[in-house]
């Protein structure tokens, strides 16, 4: 009955004590993100980790970064803003519009790509946004109206 007990539990446990800081293993990932060939500032990139086929578990915790003023970002994981890579694995990568002004597609909620991160070296992403219709910019201006971060200038 005992050993039951333990079957029963040991997935809760193993959740509970392994999902602190840095329990999967990470490498460094950097990038540039562009428009049109020009690099964007202040986007919104996401390195979300992908299950295995077939696979119910948890993988890892989603890296994130913003960009600096050439469109250059470095992912952190467990330690926000100190560069600890992604967790080693395939992940959907996503660009957000963040406070980015530029005439390209962005959205958190989409993937952009899939990519391997492979441990022991940096691994470095090129993000290339792809141009915005104009329905989906003045769906964003209408967005930002919304939220107030925009005034109607109509």
């Amino acid at each position: 009955m005992r050993s039951n007990i333990w079957i029963l539990l040991w997935p809760l446990t193993a959740l509970i004590l392994g999902c602190s800081k840095g329990d999967f293993p990470t490498a460094k990932v950097e990038g540039v993100v562009l428009c049109e060939g020009k690099p964007v500032e202040a986007a919104a990139v996401y390195f979300e980790p992908l299950q295995a086929p077939g696979m119910k578990m948890i993988v890892g915790k989603q890296g994130f970064a913003f960009t600096d003023k050439d469109g250059k970002y470095k992912i952190s994981t467990y330690f926000p803003g100190q560069n600890d890579g992604a967790v080693v694995g395939k992940h959907r990568v996503r660009v957000g519009r963040g406070d980015a002004t530029c005439s390209c597609s962005m959205n958190e909620e989409q993937n952009l790509m899939e990519v391997e991160v492979k441990e022991g070296q940096v691994n470095n992403f090129e993000l290339t946004l792809k141009p915005a219709t104009k329905e989906q910019l003045d769906n964003e201006r209408k967005a930002r109206i919304a939220q107030g971060v925009e005034e109607d200038g109509t």
